[in-house]
């Protein structure tokens, strides 16, 4: 990073539009139909802001040369070093990965402008035309780094399962810059795998940032479900609102029903959204908002065989095979309920009715709003039983003691009570596939 010390009105109105800027690319690359954030690519993100910020060092490095100025000013780095830090803290980054993270940036900065200073001094290639240092390039310099942090947040959970051998592999890229070493590599690598947030985000948080990160399935149709990379559904569409009630964009994480909670503890994303049934178990792990849905769990077997399957009793019988998925309410209520039927996992929820529909399961128990999209989409199946064996409700999972809590339900709450919300539960199924 580096932060000007003190900056004229020009540079802040040039800092200001290269923030805007930047927001503005980053609302372009999330138009159209919402998908899963690509991990991947959000560790590749924060690699081209570093790269890009070493294309500004030949500039630096000359126009300090034209100007007599030493290429090492260790008060400024200081400062530079020690707003950095701040800023980072100001997200809820981890200080001592952060105050890494930025002090290796200040190396790689140095180490390039010296290399290049000896090189014009030994009678290599001239120093290019340099712009201005305080009006020009600091400036850009600093979008960067604003850019950067933003990316650090939204790759943390990649950066930490790429782990540091990985890392190292995939920051390579940067030794094509003169004066990187391999030691300025791993010292980056380490510093991006240690990189952590630390705290439930705030609103002030989520609007620094950027961003709302959102956890969701993708393969629970009418809330959340990925129809060929692009996902759809009540959740969805309320997330997107939500975050623009924030002013911030979306961003979609994948998560699972095994492993949601421990996504949510992991600070792999804000908030989760994608047909979340309020439960004991999970209310004493984090919050959620004021239910949007109320449901209960219902039987679905083949229409023809609906009279056989009318009650838990007739459910439960040696022979019957009830089919679950894995790692949610629909499974937790079978293998409690169920003691003499034979219980079938199948792991992918979005081709679970196929089972039933091919009788390689008589039987699956599941949120009544399901049962009701499944007769649309498979006339053969149907629901068995006119009123629920539970009753449940359907809010936003979010971080335990977080004021996000109390947000989220000012803006949910006179939505719900307006039918906003269950207007909006009709579309989706409507248009659910």
């Amino acid at each position: 990073m580096n932060y000007p010390v003190q900056t004229s009105s020009w540079t802040r109105w040039a800092a200001a539009w290269l923030v805007f800027a930047s927001l503005f690319a980053a609302v372009r690359l999330h138009a159209g139909a919402p998908r899963f954030s690509d991990p991947a690519q959000d560790v590749n993100r924060v690699i081209e802001l570093l790269d890009r910020r070493l294309d500004l060092m030949p500039e630096i490095a000359a126009w300090k040369r034209q100007h007599q100025q030493p290429v090492t000013d260790l008060e400024r780095e200081r400062l530079v070093l020690q707003q950095s830090v701040a800023e980072a803290g100001a997200i809820h980054l981890e200080p001592e990965a952060a105050r890494a993270f930025f002090h290796v940036q200040i190396l790689m900065a140095r180490a390039v402008q010296e290399n290049l200073l000896e090189r014009w001094q030994s009678g290599g290639p001239p120093p290019p035309v340099a712009r201005d240092l305080a009006k020009v390039l600091r400036p850009q310099l600093d979008a960067i780094g604003r850019d950067l942090l933003s990316g650090v947040y939204l790759a943390t959970a990649a950066l930490a399962e790429a782990g540091e051998p990985e890392l190292i592999r995939r920051v390579a890229r940067l030794s094509r810059h003169p004066g990187i070493t391999g030691d300025h590599i791993a010292q980056l690598a380490r510093a991006l795998a240690a990189m952590r947030i630390t705290a439930a985000p705030t609103l002030a948080v989520l609007r620094r940032v950027g961003y709302l990160r959102v956890g969701t399935t993708g393969d629970y149709a009418p809330f959340s479900s990925d129809a060929g990379g692009e996902l759809r559904g009540l959740d969805v569409v309320l997330a997107e609102s939500l975050a623009n009630e924030w002013g911030v964009t979306p961003v979609f994480v994948r998560t699972t029903w095994p492993t949601l909670m421990a996504d949510l503890q992991q600070r792999r994303f804000d908030l989760a959204a994608s047909g979340i049934s309020v439960t004991p178990e999970r209310s004493r792990l984090a919050d959620f908002s004021v239910p949007y849905h109320v449901d209960g769990k219902t039987p679905i077997a083949r229409r023809a065989e609906v009279a056989r399957f009318s009650s838990l009793e007739k459910i439960d019988q040696p022979g019957v095979r009830i089919v679950v998925n894995p790692g949610g309410t629909n499974e937790r209520f079978v293998r409690e309920h169920i003691k003499r039927a034979v219980i079938v996992v199948h792991p992918d929820n979005r081709t679970i009715f196929d089972e039933i529909i091919a009788r390689r399961a008589d039987v699956m128990i599941t949120d009544a709003i399901e049962v009701r999209l499944q007769e649309r989409h498979h006339p053969e199946l149907a629901g068995t039983m006119s009123t629920p064996l539970t009753q449940a409700g359907k809010a936003i999972l979010i971080t335990s003691g977080s004021e996000l809590t109390a947000q989220t339900n000012a803006w949910l709450e006179p939505r719900v009570r307006r039918g906003e919300i269950a207007d909006q539960m009709e579309k989706a199924l409507a248009e659910a596939k």
